[in-house]
């Protein structure tokens, strides 16, 4: 199952907010660091198809 972009943002946010935890352990905001950069790429490549499909049926 594909994620929304509107669940990917939630994700993110919630990566942001344990990163910002102190009491978050380095392995884990490692990992978290890595994943959130991984959804940002998601977010980024879901925006650019969506501004192409816009782009598109406006040419039309």
């Amino acid at each position: 199952m594909t994620e929304t972009y509107e669940e990917m943002v939630k994700r993110l946010r919630e990566i942001a907010r344990r990163l910002e935890d102190p009491d978050t352990p380095l392995d884990e905001s490692i990992r978290l660091y890595q994943d959130g950069i991984d959804l940002i790429k998601k977010c980024e490549s879901f925006l650019s198809d969506a501004e192409l499909r816009i782009l598109e049926m406006t040419e039309e």
